[in-house]
């Protein structure tokens, strides 16, 4: 399922958010939170992702619960990207797993974000062939898609891209913050059976 909204739309937040809440409780036996922001820090529109990331990271930096990869010091891309999720399905094999990437689109769709209900398949429209991530995957549209999709990454305006990654950090906090309970590592009657 897809839900989208625009970022500049003051229901985004809150719309996008409930919906990442409405899909975690479908299936509540995850014991952690991983976003994992993809992204590179070296052109403006593909820098959505570690921006994110690097917000969130400020924001949650401490929580045991939401674990963060993909960030501006510390970018997941092609290139790594395959390490990170070996290392992430060794250490969080119960986590709930979102993903954050940003996309070209139609000129009429730029700055809408989307929260697809299914597993992230980056660099699809660079024609890049990567292993999907996650359960649940956040795009914001940063630019138009068309044949010089690379151009079009590296002159996208680096103030949209932090405008969309602050309402995207805003969802993911929010979201998280209702999540947490739920985890079951933090479940009440877990924690009432071990003392």
């Amino acid at each position: 399922m897809l839900h989208h909204i625009h970022y500049l739309d003051k229901k985004s937040a809150a719309f996008l958010s409930e919906a990442l809440i409405k899909h975690f409780s479908k299936k509540t036996d995850y014991t952690e939170i991983v976003v994992v922001c993809i992204g590179t820090n070296r052109y403006s529109g593909d820098s959505l992702g570690p921006i994110v990331g690097s917000r969130l990271f400020e924001r949650l930096e401490g929580n045991r619960h939401v674990h963060i990869y993909g960030t501006l010091d510390k970018p997941v891309h092609a290139l790594n990207l395959q390490r990170t999720l070996s290392y992430i399905a060794n250490r969080h094999s119960q986590a709930y797993i979102i993903a954050v990437d940003a996309c070209l689109g139609q000129f009429y769709k730029i700055g809408t974000l989307q929260l697809v209900e299914e597993p992230l398949q980056p660099g699809a429209g660079l024609g890049k062939q990567l292993h999907a991530i996650g359960h649940i995957h956040i795009k914001g549209i940063i630019n138009n898609h068309g044949p010089l999709n690379h151009k079009v990454m590296e002159h996208t305006s680096l103030t949209f891209v932090n405008e969309m990654a602050a309402v995207i950090s805003r969802i993911l906090v929010k979201a998280s913050q209702e999540i947490i309970p739920h985890l079951l590592s933090v479940n009440p009657k877990d924690n009432q059976a071990s003392s």
